[in-house]
Protein backbone atom coordinates (compact mmCIF):
# COMPACT_ATOMS: atom_id res chain seq x y z
CA UNK A 1 0.00 0.00 0.00
CA UNK A 2 1.38 3.49 -0.91
CA UNK A 3 1.13 5.67 1.78
CA UNK A 4 1.70 9.87 1.34
CA UNK A 5 3.86 11.76 3.73
CA UNK A 6 3.13 15.22 4.57
CA UNK A 7 2.96 16.22 8.27
CA UNK A 8 6.19 15.77 9.68
CA UNK A 9 7.65 16.18 13.62
CA UNK A 10 11.08 16.50 14.33
CA UNK A 11 13.20 16.42 17.50
CA UNK A 12 16.28 18.12 17.80
CA UNK A 13 16.10 20.56 15.53
CA UNK A 14 18.57 23.19 16.80
CA UNK A 15 21.18 20.64 16.36
CA UNK A 16 24.31 19.95 13.66
CA UNK A 17 22.54 17.37 11.94
CA UNK A 18 18.59 18.18 12.73
CA UNK A 19 19.09 21.99 11.63
CA UNK A 20 20.07 20.45 8.04
CA UNK A 21 16.97 18.37 8.01
CA UNK A 22 14.83 21.39 9.06
CA UNK A 23 15.75 23.35 6.26
CA UNK A 24 15.66 20.09 3.60
CA UNK A 25 11.90 19.64 4.94
CA UNK A 26 10.72 22.68 4.44
CA UNK A 27 12.62 22.64 0.83
CA UNK A 28 10.56 20.37 -0.03
CA UNK A 29 7.18 21.69 1.48
CA UNK A 30 6.61 19.31 3.87
CA UNK A 31 4.59 20.47 6.74
CA UNK A 32 6.99 20.59 9.87
CA UNK A 33 6.43 20.87 13.62
CA UNK A 34 9.79 21.14 15.88
CA UNK A 35 9.16 19.21 19.17
CA UNK A 36 11.61 21.55 21.50
CA UNK A 37 12.08 21.33 24.96
CA UNK A 38 11.99 25.24 25.51
CA UNK A 39 10.73 28.40 22.93
CA UNK A 40 13.32 28.88 20.56
CA UNK A 41 13.76 30.80 17.09
CA UNK A 42 13.24 28.38 14.58
CA UNK A 43 12.35 29.13 10.16
CA UNK A 44 8.67 31.35 10.39
CA UNK A 45 7.47 28.06 8.18
CA UNK A 46 7.87 25.96 10.73
CA UNK A 47 5.62 25.47 13.69
CA UNK A 48 6.94 24.59 17.15
CA UNK A 49 5.42 22.64 19.97
CA UNK A 50 7.58 23.00 23.35
CA UNK A 51 7.27 19.74 24.72
CA UNK A 52 8.17 17.98 27.99
CA UNK A 53 10.99 15.14 26.38
CA UNK A 54 10.75 13.20 29.66
CA UNK A 55 7.28 12.19 29.18
CA UNK A 56 5.84 10.03 26.76
CA UNK A 57 2.28 11.59 27.19
CA UNK A 58 3.65 14.82 26.34
CA UNK A 59 4.95 13.86 23.29
CA UNK A 60 2.75 11.63 22.05
CA UNK A 61 -0.16 14.52 22.40
CA UNK A 62 2.47 16.55 20.30
CA UNK A 63 2.59 13.91 17.65
CA UNK A 64 -0.77 13.83 16.85
CA UNK A 65 -1.74 13.95 12.95
CA UNK A 66 1.80 13.49 11.79
CA UNK A 67 2.90 11.14 9.56
CA UNK A 68 6.50 11.12 10.47
CA UNK A 69 8.98 11.85 12.97
CA UNK A 70 12.20 12.75 12.70
CA UNK A 71 15.15 12.09 15.99
CA UNK A 72 17.68 14.23 15.38
CA UNK A 73 18.34 14.35 19.14
CA UNK A 74 21.86 13.13 20.25
CA UNK A 75 21.57 12.99 24.09
CA UNK A 76 23.95 10.98 25.85
CA UNK A 77 21.29 8.82 27.54
CA UNK A 78 18.37 6.39 25.51
CA UNK A 79 15.70 7.21 27.25
CA UNK A 80 14.90 10.13 24.97
CA UNK A 81 14.64 8.29 21.75
CA UNK A 82 13.12 5.42 23.07
CA UNK A 83 10.21 8.08 24.55
CA UNK A 84 10.03 9.41 20.63
CA UNK A 85 9.79 5.88 19.29
CA UNK A 86 6.96 4.64 22.08
CA UNK A 87 5.43 8.26 21.78
CA UNK A 88 4.95 8.02 18.08
CA UNK A 89 3.70 4.21 17.90
CA UNK A 90 1.16 5.59 20.43
CA UNK A 91 -0.03 8.64 18.08
CA UNK A 92 -0.20 6.46 15.28
CA UNK A 93 2.64 8.03 13.28
CA UNK A 94 3.17 6.32 10.25
CA UNK A 95 6.99 6.69 9.63
CA UNK A 96 10.06 7.23 12.23
CA UNK A 97 13.39 7.72 11.30
CA UNK A 98 15.99 7.46 14.61
CA UNK A 99 19.10 9.08 15.48
CA UNK A 100 21.36 6.61 13.66
CA UNK A 101 23.40 8.75 10.82
CA UNK A 102 26.46 6.64 10.79
CA UNK A 103 28.32 3.27 9.81
CA UNK A 104 26.30 0.05 8.86
CA UNK A 105 23.95 -0.66 11.82
CA UNK A 106 23.13 -4.37 10.13
CA UNK A 107 27.30 -4.53 10.91
CA UNK A 108 27.61 -6.77 14.30
CA UNK A 109 30.59 -5.07 14.86
CA UNK A 110 29.15 -1.53 14.88
CA UNK A 111 26.25 -2.80 16.79
CA UNK A 112 28.68 -4.06 19.79
CA UNK A 113 30.65 -0.79 19.94
CA UNK A 114 29.79 1.01 23.00
CA UNK A 115 29.99 4.64 21.22
CA UNK A 116 26.85 3.06 19.61
CA UNK A 117 24.95 1.98 22.37
CA UNK A 118 22.15 4.66 21.88
CA UNK A 119 21.89 3.56 18.41
CA UNK A 120 21.82 -0.22 18.69
CA UNK A 121 19.23 0.57 21.28
CA UNK A 122 16.75 2.29 18.99
CA UNK A 123 17.29 0.25 15.91
CA UNK A 124 15.85 -2.41 18.07
CA UNK A 125 13.06 -0.43 19.54
CA UNK A 126 11.46 0.72 15.96
CA UNK A 127 11.87 -3.14 14.75
CA UNK A 128 9.94 -4.40 17.46
CA UNK A 129 7.36 -1.52 16.81
CA UNK A 130 7.01 -2.41 13.26
CA UNK A 131 6.79 -6.45 13.73
CA UNK A 132 4.15 -5.16 16.45
CA UNK A 133 2.51 -3.43 13.48
CA UNK A 134 2.73 0.02 14.75
CA UNK A 135 4.83 1.85 12.56
CA UNK A 136 7.09 1.66 9.48
CA UNK A 137 11.03 3.25 10.30
CA UNK A 138 13.52 4.07 8.15
CA UNK A 139 17.57 4.54 9.04
CA UNK A 140 19.88 6.73 7.26
CA UNK A 141 23.56 5.93 7.58
CA UNK A 142 26.13 8.26 6.29
CA UNK A 143 29.62 7.32 7.31
CA UNK A 144 31.20 10.16 8.48
CA UNK A 145 30.56 13.66 8.51
CA UNK A 146 32.44 15.25 6.12
CA UNK A 147 32.55 18.84 6.32
CA UNK A 148 31.92 18.46 10.37
CA UNK A 149 34.90 16.09 10.65
CA UNK A 150 37.58 18.06 8.68
CA UNK A 151 36.06 21.46 10.49
CA UNK A 152 36.32 20.14 13.90
CA UNK A 153 39.61 17.72 13.50
CA UNK A 154 37.76 14.72 13.76
CA UNK A 155 38.86 13.43 10.61
CA UNK A 156 42.37 13.82 11.79
CA UNK A 157 43.43 16.55 10.06
CA UNK A 158 44.81 19.94 11.68
CA UNK A 159 44.76 22.25 8.74
CA UNK A 160 46.17 25.67 10.51
CA UNK A 161 49.50 23.82 12.61
CA UNK A 162 49.48 21.19 9.62
CA UNK A 163 49.08 18.05 11.72
CA UNK A 164 47.48 15.05 10.87
CA UNK A 165 46.27 11.94 12.98
CA UNK A 166 46.06 8.79 10.96
CA UNK A 167 43.64 6.00 12.03
CA UNK A 168 46.16 2.55 11.16
CA UNK A 169 47.55 3.17 8.26
CA UNK A 170 44.97 5.48 6.84
CA UNK A 171 44.25 3.22 3.60
CA UNK A 172 40.40 2.30 4.75
CA UNK A 173 37.89 3.60 2.10
CA UNK A 174 34.95 4.64 3.69
CA UNK A 175 31.61 6.86 3.38
CA UNK A 176 31.70 10.79 4.02
CA UNK A 177 28.76 12.39 4.08
CA UNK A 178 28.26 16.25 4.59
CA UNK A 179 25.88 17.98 7.11
CA UNK A 180 23.60 19.45 4.03
CA UNK A 181 23.80 16.15 2.23
CA UNK A 182 22.75 14.46 5.31
CA UNK A 183 19.67 16.66 5.84
CA UNK A 184 18.45 15.91 1.86
CA UNK A 185 18.78 12.50 2.31
CA UNK A 186 16.44 12.75 5.27
CA UNK A 187 13.90 14.66 4.10
CA UNK A 188 13.87 12.97 0.50
CA UNK A 189 13.55 9.54 2.20
CA UNK A 190 9.75 10.47 3.54
CA UNK A 191 9.35 11.67 -0.16
CA UNK A 192 9.70 7.78 -1.14
CA UNK A 193 8.34 6.00 2.07
CA UNK A 194 7.87 2.54 -0.08
CA UNK A 195 11.32 2.38 -1.12
CA UNK A 196 12.28 2.81 2.23
CA UNK A 197 10.23 0.82 4.41
CA UNK A 198 11.77 -1.00 7.28
CA UNK A 199 15.28 -0.63 6.26
CA UNK A 200 18.51 0.99 6.37
CA UNK A 201 19.20 4.18 3.70
CA UNK A 202 22.81 4.09 2.57
CA UNK A 203 23.87 7.25 1.37
CA UNK A 204 27.39 9.26 0.71
CA UNK A 205 28.94 11.94 -0.60
CA UNK A 206 31.78 10.59 -1.15
CA UNK A 207 34.19 7.16 -0.49
CA UNK A 208 37.37 8.41 0.41
CA UNK A 209 40.80 7.05 2.78
CA UNK A 210 42.07 8.99 5.27
CA UNK A 211 45.02 9.34 3.03
CA UNK A 212 43.31 10.50 0.58
CA UNK A 213 41.51 13.57 2.60
CA UNK A 214 44.91 14.05 3.66
CA UNK A 215 46.34 14.33 -0.25
CA UNK A 216 43.71 16.50 -0.94
CA UNK A 217 44.52 18.88 1.90
CA UNK A 218 48.52 18.80 0.76
CA UNK A 219 47.41 19.83 -2.71
CA UNK A 220 45.28 22.60 -1.56
CA UNK A 221 47.16 23.88 1.79
CA UNK A 222 50.87 23.10 0.20
CA UNK A 223 53.15 20.11 0.92
CA UNK A 224 55.63 21.64 3.10
CA UNK A 225 55.37 21.76 6.60
CA UNK A 226 52.84 18.65 7.80
CA UNK A 227 53.88 16.33 10.54
CA UNK A 228 51.88 12.98 9.93
CA UNK A 229 51.79 10.10 12.66
CA UNK A 230 50.46 6.69 12.24
CA UNK A 231 48.67 4.90 14.70
CA UNK A 232 47.63 1.42 15.67
CA UNK A 233 44.18 1.81 17.03
CA UNK A 234 44.02 -1.04 18.75
CA UNK A 235 45.53 -0.58 21.87
CA UNK A 236 43.89 3.41 21.99
CA UNK A 237 40.15 1.04 21.49
CA UNK A 238 41.35 -1.20 24.41
CA UNK A 239 42.68 1.75 26.64
CA UNK A 240 39.19 3.86 25.99
CA UNK A 241 37.08 1.00 26.49
CA UNK A 242 39.27 0.47 29.71
CA UNK A 243 38.40 3.99 30.42
CA UNK A 244 34.69 3.61 29.72
CA UNK A 245 34.24 0.67 32.36
CA UNK A 246 36.16 2.90 35.10
CA UNK A 247 34.10 6.01 34.63
CA UNK A 248 37.28 7.91 33.19
CA UNK A 249 35.34 9.39 30.57
CA UNK A 250 36.14 12.40 27.91
CA UNK A 251 35.01 13.10 24.72
CA UNK A 252 37.82 11.08 23.08
CA UNK A 253 36.76 7.47 24.68
CA UNK A 254 33.79 8.09 22.10
CA UNK A 255 35.98 9.28 19.42
CA UNK A 256 38.44 6.91 19.39
CA UNK A 257 36.28 4.00 19.38
CA UNK A 258 33.98 5.71 15.84
CA UNK A 259 38.10 6.42 14.41
CA UNK A 260 39.00 2.44 15.35
CA UNK A 261 35.56 1.61 13.21
CA UNK A 262 36.75 4.25 10.33
CA UNK A 263 40.61 2.56 10.63
CA UNK A 264 38.91 -1.36 10.19
CA UNK A 265 37.76 -2.27 6.56
CA UNK A 266 35.11 -5.07 8.41
CA UNK A 267 33.67 -2.33 9.84
CA UNK A 268 33.57 0.25 7.75
CA UNK A 269 33.89 0.26 3.65
CA UNK A 270 32.03 1.75 0.73
CA UNK A 271 28.26 0.76 0.84
CA UNK A 272 27.19 -2.57 -1.15
CA UNK A 273 23.76 -0.88 -1.47
CA UNK A 274 23.83 2.62 -2.98
CA UNK A 275 20.73 4.69 -1.95
CA UNK A 276 22.04 8.07 -3.14
CA UNK A 277 19.66 8.61 -6.25
CA UNK A 278 16.68 7.81 -4.08
CA UNK A 279 17.90 10.33 -1.84
CA UNK A 280 18.82 12.79 -4.24
CA UNK A 281 21.95 12.83 -3.57
CA UNK A 282 25.16 13.22 -6.39
CA UNK A 283 28.52 12.10 -5.16
CA UNK A 284 31.11 14.66 -5.36
CA UNK A 285 34.36 15.16 -7.09
CA UNK A 286 37.83 15.55 -5.50
CA UNK A 287 37.82 18.63 -6.73
CA UNK A 288 34.56 19.64 -4.63
CA UNK A 289 36.18 18.47 -1.02
CA UNK A 290 39.08 20.27 -2.02
CA UNK A 291 36.71 22.95 -2.32
CA UNK A 292 35.57 22.38 0.91
CA UNK A 293 38.54 22.04 2.46
CA UNK A 294 39.86 25.62 1.44
CA UNK A 295 36.56 27.15 2.66
CA UNK A 296 37.24 25.41 6.12
CA UNK A 297 40.76 26.10 6.54
CA UNK A 298 39.88 30.00 5.32
CA UNK A 299 37.51 29.86 8.06
CA UNK A 300 39.73 28.91 10.77
CA UNK A 301 42.45 31.06 10.49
Amino acid sequence: MSYTIKNVAIAGASGNVGARVLDALLDLKFKVTVLSRSSKPFPAAASVKVVDFTSVESLSAAMAGQDAVIDTTFSPEVDTPLRLIDAAAKAGVYRFITSDFGLDPEIPGVREMPVFGRKKVSYEAVKKQAVDNRLTYTLVACGAFLDWGLATGFAGLNFQEKTAFIFGDGNNVVPWTTLEDVGKATANVLSHPQETLNRPVYVHSVFMSQNQLFGAAKEVLGNEGWTATYNDMEPLLQNALADLKTGNISDATFVVQIQYCLATKALAHPWARDDNSLAGLEEWTVEKVKGLIQTIAHKAV
